[in-house]
Parts: C-alpha cells; sequence; structure tokens
C-alpha cells in the first residue's frame, strides 16, 4: 500500500498550473470533513470565517481553532478544531454541506487539489496537486483557477506566497534562537509572536497589508530576541 505522504511526493512531480484541467466532482459524502487535524487556518482565515460568522476573531480563534507549535517549523501553527463528539467539523451540516461555504478555509475549499510553494530566483512559484482520495467522482472538468473562483479564493495565490515567506523566515529564525530560551522565554515568545500572526487584524480593513506587518513585528521580535537576553542578563 502507498504511502499518503509519498503519494503527494509523486504527485508534486507533476504539479497544475492555474489553467490546468482536473477531473472532480465533490458528491457531499462529508468523509473530508471527519477526523482532519491537517487543515491548518491562516490569518486570512480566521478573519474571513469571523467575517462570515459575524462573530469577533478571538472568539472565531478560541472555538474553532487549535493552536501548537509546528514540530519541525517550531511556528505557532492554528488548525481546524474538530468537534469532539463525533470527530466532524463544527461547519458541517446535517446535509453534508458546508455553513460557511463561501469562506471556508482555504484547504477545505481547494480540496482535493492541494497547494504548494517552490523557492525560486525570480520570487515564489505556486502550483497544485490534486490529492489522492477516494471521494467525489472524476465525470466535471475544472481548472485551479476556476475552483477558487467559485469560493472567493481569487486573491488567494497572493495571500499563500505572503504567509508562505512569514513562516518560512520565522522558522530560520526561531530554529536558531530556541536553543538558547528558558522555559519562560520561550513561551513568551511563542505567545507574543502567535498572538500578532493571528489575532491583530481589525477585519473590515484590507487584510494582506496587516499580515504583511504583523509578520514583519514577529520576524523583528524574534530577531532581537539576542540583544533583548543581553539586557536582562541571560
Amino acid at each position: 500500500m502507498v504511502d499518503r505522504n509519498d503519494a503527494i511526493l509523486e504527485l508534486m512531480e507533476k504539479p497544475l498550473g492555474p489553467e490546468d484541467t482536473f477531473q472532480f466532482r465533490c458528491k457531499q459524502c462529508g468523509s473530508c470533513c471527519s477526523d482532519r487535524i491537517d487543515i491548518l487556518l491562516s490569518p486570512f482565515d480566521l478573519c474571513r470565517m469571523a467575517k462570515e460568522l459575524d462573530e469577533p476573531l478571538q472568539k472565531v480563534f478560541e472555538k474553532y481553532g487549535h493552536a501548537y507549535i509546528g514540530s519541525t517549523s517550531n511556528v505557532p501553527l492554528v488548525s481546524l478544531k474538530m468537534r469532539e463528539d463525533n470527530g466532524k467539523c463544527h461547519f458541517l451540516r446535517d446535509d453534508n454541506r458546508c455553513r460557511i461555504q463561501k469562506n471556508k478555509p482555504a484547504v477545505c475549499a481547494l480540496f482535493p487539489l492541494g497547494r504548494c510553494a517552490a523557492k525560486k530566483d525570480s520570487g515564489t512559484e505556486i502550483f497544485y496537486i490534486l490529492q489522492p482520495t477516494d471521494c467525489g467522482d472524476r465525470d466535471e472538468n475544472h481548472t485551479p483557477k476556476e475552483w477558487m473562483g467559485e469560493f472567493n479564493l481569487e486573491e488567494s495565490e497572493e495571500w499563500f506566497c505572503v504567509w508562505q515567506d512569514i513562516v518560512s523566515t520565522l522558522s530560520e529564525k526561531i530554529t536558531e534562537v530556541l536553543p538558547k530560551l528558558s522555559g519562560e522565554l520561550e513561551n513568551a515568545l511563542f505567545t507574543g509572536i502567535g498572538g500578532l500572526l493571528y489575532l491583530r487584524y481589525d477585519i473590515e480593513k484590507p487584510l494582506l497589508p496587516q499580515v504583511k506587518e504583523n509578520g514583519a513585528k514577529a520576524i523583528g521580535i524574534v530577531s532581537g530576541i539576542d540583544d533583548m537576553m543581553k539586557m536582562f542578563g541571560h
């Protein structure tokens, strides 16, 4: 049996561009909305969800987000929390439709596509893969660009690039300073930059400039750790 990660790595060798065609039709079985621990939420996702639900960002974060530190990236991450009683998504209705369909998280909206980023000399290049899945039918043709348009994600490639660059830069800098930190300083660092990355937004204003600003502040905090430790005699 082929491991899912191996299958995805193989698919990455044959990426899809925005105008390439793939075949898929959702049958609304709900299987992709159950027992998921891999649906990562960006600040864009959280803000779109908060606006759709007409709830404060902090409340949406606490109700539907699971915060943790990435095991390899060492960056504060947030995944979509499933229901404790049945393992299903909080937004999955009884008819297997999504309660926040037009503003669902990008990972959910893109399914069965997966989106990847590769660093090139010319900048960050976005490409897509058709994830290995047994659900759905293969009797409709789509392109990634058209698929994103159905879910108000036309600008999401730019968001994705910005967010990936922030996470990548933070990962490098945090991994470098982490061995120097005590448990108390480590907790304070993760709490501070986690709040900056995911919660300091006015959802009624354009999000991209805010994400860039908060990302730069978080990177600045990590970059200044050595100087801060010297000031306090660590």
